[in-house]
């Protein structure tokens, strides 16, 4: 059997090379810097805030108890009213240790990449993630068709021998804003990003309740909503992630997800107790170049 020449074998060294060049050459445009469009979210750790539910609804209760005391409702109702409400606020604990601990928030975000061709990091990227209520109505009218009532609630109500009306909607907003180091490893059509970076982010609901009830009611009503502290209703964040994502698809044009750890270094969670959680992720599609 005669032997392979040595003809053969430059020639397949040098189409080998061809094509260790032509990987190269991709892996370099990819390499390159970016722009991304997709949905980012956060997780906010509702730990914490369930266990104030409790405590909210009973002071406003209080107030309401006291404002139906000194209007002269009899002892023995009160305390039929009130076992009524322990046994509703059972009813909503026991609800509320059914859902789940973490919460995603979901952003719309955009991001740039900018190609350092450094030894450790590829690239720095930059991200912008933002959500609020006027984007999710418009969404929902104008893609999904559902109209979202504004305001969410518009009721009139008899109260013995008057009428009470309660007007409540709810406004609430967030963004996140992200940098990242990123270090990329490519094969033609699919590829990995590792990446360190720092967040700051910031999220606020304002609900906003309008209540017409009788004079003799006003004062304990309204002592009854500022006992829910529904304007402390917030979150701040800074912190640092580290995450790994996945590209698929052509060297200019890839679907990518994301996943990250996130470790808060400082906050500010107002009465409610809402804390950043340590799960982020992202997913979208990026535009190579």
């Amino acid at each position: 059997m005669g032997g392979v020449g040595p003809t053969v074998i430059h020639r397949t060294a040098v189409a080998t090379a061809a094509v260790l060049v032509g990987l190269c050459a991709v892996g370099a445009a990819i390499h390159a810097g970016g722009i991304s469009l997709g949905l980012e979210a956060y997780t906010l750790d509702m730990t914490g805030t369930w266990t104030q539910v409790p405590v909210a609804a009973s002071a406003a209760f209080s107030e309401i108890e006291a404002m139906l005391s000194d209007q002269g409702v009899p002892a023995e109702e009160l305390a039929e009213i009130s076992a009524d409400f322990d046994a509703a606020v059972a009813d909503v604990q026991a609800a509320l240790a059914d859902l789940p601990v973490l919460v995603p928030v979901p952003l719309l975000a955009l991001g740039v990449e900018i190609s350092l061709p450094w030894v450790v990091i590829d690239g720095v990227r930059l991200s912008v993630g933002f959500l609020d209520d006027r984007f999710v109505r418009g969404v929902a009218s104008g893609v999904a068709g559902i109209e979202i009532p504004e305001p969410l609630l518009d009721e009139t109500l008899d109260v013995g021998d008057d009428t009470a009306s309660l007007t409540a909607d709810v406004a609430f907003s967030t963004w996140m804003i992200s940098v990242d180091a990123v270090k990329r490893l490519d094969l033609v059509f699919l590829g990995a990003d590792f990446s360190l970076g720092a967040d700051v982010l910031w999220g606020s609901v304002t609900p906003s309740v309008e209540v017409d009830v009788p004079e003799e009611w006003e004062d304990g009503v309204d002592a009854a909503l500022e006992a829910l502290h529904l304007d402390e209703i917030l979150w701040r964040a800074f912190g640092l992630h580290a995450g790994i994502g996945f590209e698929l698809g052509l060297p200019f044009l890839r679907l990518y997800a994301e996943g990250r750890f996130v470790l808060s270094l400082g906050t500010s969670i107002g009465w409610w107790n809402l804390h950043v959680g340590t799960l982020a992720g992202a997913l979208g599609m990026v535009i190579r170049f």
